[in-house]
Formats: structure tokens, C-alpha cells, sequence
């Protein structure tokens, strides 16, 4: 398994960066976990189907996907070779994209001919085009993203300025805090969030605080023990919680196994 980030962003704001997952014979059959990251995304896949599994419920996949939000990790099965080539997006990025509420791909791997048919063609017909070129694939990309009628209102815009503030203080505050700086009631925040974003806020913050500390873990920069405390988890039993949460098993469970995928793609969370 190969995997490669390129840094690169749209000056609207929608593409967080680019990567490309290239799995080999000698690989297969290919199975890891996959982590919540917090940021939806488009991917093509250039390959046979391929699996993920979230609790009890399995899909098969191929062709050009997007990925909603995940609050908990899922099973990821490759049987044949095959190449992923995606964007990572903005967490505001398919609200503004699609127009639609976005909770509905909550937890969800969809083929994108599914919701637009239009838009599928027009990206799967950049992808073909440009699998083994990587910076016409990004100009183009960028080229349809700039041309497209963006949905963005002032509620769009006041969950952008709570997703930053999120990011900025890497999950490390309250759902109050937001609504020190957006001027909506808290019921109001947590609807205009599930649309624009698939999640609630309050959710949306404790993910961000533990995708920030697994990634500083996974990269090997701190001992766990000491990212606990730095991330302000209040002790071992409140971070358990959290990990159970997100990870659907425990971290005695977990660290016991290595995941070479996850520490690839969690350098850049």
C-alpha cells in the first residue's frame, strides 16, 4: 500500500488537499480501520469493488464516491489492485456544493451519480482523463469547483466561522464558546450544523479534539499518557470514553495492532 498527500487548495476554500492510495498485488487482500477524520471527501476509485463495513451495515463501492461524516471508525476491505485518487474537502465544502442536508450521509460511502448526476459526470470525466496526471487532474478539478453555483447563506456562513474556531482551537473548548462568536441560540446552532456539517457541534468538537490527539500519537511526536492531559481530557477514564466512542473498541484493543494506513493519512489531520 502506497499513500501520497498533495498539498493543495481552491481559492474558494472547498479542497483541504489531495491523495492518492495505490494498493498492489503483494498487498492483498487489503483490511484496516479507518478513523473519522472530520472532513468529507470525493474520491475516484480505479479498481474492482471495494468494502466498508460501519457497525452491522456493509457497501460496496466503486467509481466516484463521496464520503459524509463518520463519528465512529469503519471497516475497510481491498480484494484487487486498484488506485484511490481523491480530495479531502472543507468541512462546510458538500453543503456548498450540493445544497442538500448533508446528515443524510451521515456514516456514508455514496456513488455521487446517486445525488447529482451532472456534477458526477462532469468530475468522473476529469478523473479518466487524468489518472496518471496529477496537476492537470488538480487545475481541472479546481476549474469546475470555481465554476460552480455555491450554496452559501448567512447560516453557511456562521457555521463556517464555528468550524474554524473548532479547528483553531483543536476541540479544546465548549458548544458556549461558539455561540459567543456566532450570535445564534444553541438549539439553532445544533440544527444549522447538522445540515451544513452531518454532525451536532457538540459532537463535532469532541472529534476534533481526539482526531488532533491520534494524530500527534500516530506521528509519534508525545507518549499518550502526556497527549491525555494536553488535550484536556480530565482523566484516563473520560478519554476512554471518547476512544470507545470513536473507535468501537478499546485502546488496550487497539494499540496492540498496527495500521499503516492510519498513520499515513493521520500526518496530515
Amino acid at each position: 500500500m502506497e499513500f501520497k498527500y498533495i498539498d493543495e487548495k481552491d481559492s474558494r476554500g472547498l479542497l483541504n488537499n489531495m491523495f492518492i492510495i495505490t494498493y498492489k498485488n503483494e498487498n492483498l487482500p487489503f483490511k484496516s480501520k479507518i478513523i473519522p477524520t472530520g472532513f468529507p471527501s470525493i474520491t475516484y476509485i480505479f479498481g474492482e469493488e471495494q468494502k466498508a463495513i460501519h457497525k452491522d451495515k456493509s457497501v460496496n463501492f466503486n467509481g466516484l464516491i463521496i464520503c459524509g461524516q463518520f463519528n465512529s471508525t469503519y471497516s475497510y476491505h481491498v480484494n484487487s489492485a486498484a488506485k484511490n485518487i481523491g480530495f479531502n474537502l472543507h468541512p462546510t465544502a458538500l453543503y456548498k456544493i450540493l445544497g442538500t442536508d448533508i446528515s443524510i450521509f451521515k456514516n456514508k460511502l455514496i456513488n455521487l451519480k446517486k445525488i447529482n448526476k451532472e456534477l458526477s459526470e462532469k468530475f468522473t470525466f476529469i478523473f479518466l482523463k487524468n489518472e496518471h496526471n496529477y496537476i492537470n487532474l488538480i487545475n481541472e478539478s479546481k476549474n469546475l469547483i470555481n465554476n460552480l453555483d455555491l450554496y452559501i447563506d448567512r447560516d453557511v456562513e456562521k457555521v463556517d466561522v464555528a468550524i474554524e474556531y473548532i479547528l483553531e482551537k483543536e476541540g479544546m473548548l465548549q458548544v458556549i464558546d461558539l455561540l459567543k462568536i456566532v450570535t445564534l441560540s444553541q438549539k439553532s446552532l445544533e440544527t444549522k450544523f447538522k445540515k451544513v456539517i452531518g454532525l451536532t457541534p457538540g459532537k463535532y468538537i469532541r472529534l476534533t479534539r481526539f482526531i488532533k490527539l491520534m494524530r500527534r500519537y500516530e506521528c509519534k511526536e508525545i507518549e499518550i499518557n502526556d497527549l491525555i492531559y494536553m488535550y484536556n481530557y480530565y482523566d484516563h477514564s473520560h478519554f476512554i470514553k471518547d476512544f470507545k466512542l470513536f473507535m468501537s473498541e478499546s485502546p488496550k484493543e487497539y494499540f496492540k495492532n498496527e495500521y499503516p494506513l492510519i498513520k499515513a493519512y493521520s500526518k496530515d489531520l
